[in-house]
């Protein structure tokens, strides 16, 4: 034995590092050591008697955008008793300066705190020992700084009551793996039943219906906003989808929420809506809406604007918006500028 240690040494041999653990729910969380604080106080431990929720995210992701009002909503809810973290760590496509940027634009309305790392020290500590891949992905820390629940950041209404009242148990996030599946299904009902068929939206209708009856606390899920307003057109309840598209421009608006405005705006001149002339105004607001959010420095909401006025007949103030919305793109990558262009194209092609 002795003499194969000696050979070990001598061939510079070193023995394999022991596999490491899966991060789960039960251990205890990881600390959080960020290149820069960019809203709210440093968390340098997870105290007791507080629950956190640690959320992974970056700037090219839009689910992640899509959820961040609805977590400003949570952290107003819960106040002191949580502290929502959104922790965006550096990529090829997500810099300090573009996280800085969009922080410095939505975080004071958002309210809750946010980190980034040059590293991905951090995030390899919790996101790949997990074996998540996937954003937008959040840990709950709860009140023993132990981790109470991993996931998307959608079910958090069903996980913080409990996590802050001390009384999350390993049958809950069972529970949360029951809905995630429910969820699924509702969207699952958005694809044609067989190859060759339309989808039918009293489907999907019907399952979200029920799905909200069952889980009211889900009823505000941001990504069934779009669908269940395309739905609502498909299945000619245009009187419904009105509402549902003034009730968002109103929610998009109080909430500074210009991507839930986009969203409107697109949905409401969409070949569903028909050409309806009191969608086509609501798109047009709606993307105005966005503008005096977000300004007009975002090539989306000048593309937004550029297709309302079109759709609503006005191709000069089209074309305007549409020049405006390639310069906005002269810095991005050649991809997107092509999209870009190509989008803006049709407004060049039609004649006056």
């Amino acid at each position: 034995m002795r003499k194969l240690l000696v050979l070990a040494a001598l061939v510079g041999f070193v023995a394999p590092a022991p596999a490491q653990e899966k991060l789960k729910v039960g251990d205890k969380a990881p600390p959080v050591k960020a290149t820069k604080w960019l809203q709210g106080k440093e968390v340098t431990e997870f105290a007791a008697g507080k629950t956190y929720v640690m959320e992974f995210w970056a700037t090219w992701c839009g689910p992640c955008i899509v959820m961040m009002p609805h977590m400003g909503e949570l952290q107003t809810q819960y106040k002191d008793k949580v502290t929502f973290i959104g922790f965006s760590a550096k990529d090829p496509n997500n810099s300090l300066e573009k996280v800085q940027a969009l922080v410095e634009k939505r975080g004071p309305k958002l309210g809750y705190t946010f980190a980034y790392a040059d590293d991905r020290e951090t995030y390899d500590a919790w996101m790949k020992a997990a074996q998540r891949n996937g954003i937008p992905c959040c840990f709950v820390v709860g009140n023993d700084g132990k981790i109470a629940y991993i996931g998307h950041p959608m079910y958090l209404d069903v996980v913080l009551p409990k996590v802050v009242a001390g009384k999350w148990a390993a049958a809950d996030n069972e529970g949360i793996e029951a809905i995630e599946k429910e969820v699924n299904a509702v969207f699952a009902s958005l694809r044609p039943a067989a190859p060759g068929q339309q989808p039918d939206p009293e489907v999907f209708l019907t399952k979200l219906a029920e799905f909200e009856k069952k889980n009211p606390l889900l009823a505000g899920i941001p990504y069934f906003n779009g669908p269940r307003v395309s739905s609502l057109l498909k299945a000619k309840k245009t009187d419904e989808a009105k509402t549902a598209i003034e009730a968002l421009i109103a929610k998009g608006t109080k909430t500074s929420d210009h991507t839930l405005l986009l969203m409107a705006a697109s949905v409401a001149r969409s070949p569903d809506a028909k050409g309806d002339k009191a969608l086509l105004a609501l798109s047009m607001k709606a993307a105005e809406g966005a503008l005096k959010i977000a300004g007009d420095k975002e090539w989306q909401v000048m593309l937004a604007l550029a297709e309302a006025h079109f759709a609503n007949g006005d191709k000069a103030k089209a074309k305007e918006f549409g020049a405006k919305t390639v310069a906005l793109t002269e810095k991005e990558s050649a991809g997107l500028k092509q999209f870009v262009e190509n989008q803006v194209k049709k407004f060049e092609d039609k004649k006056d």
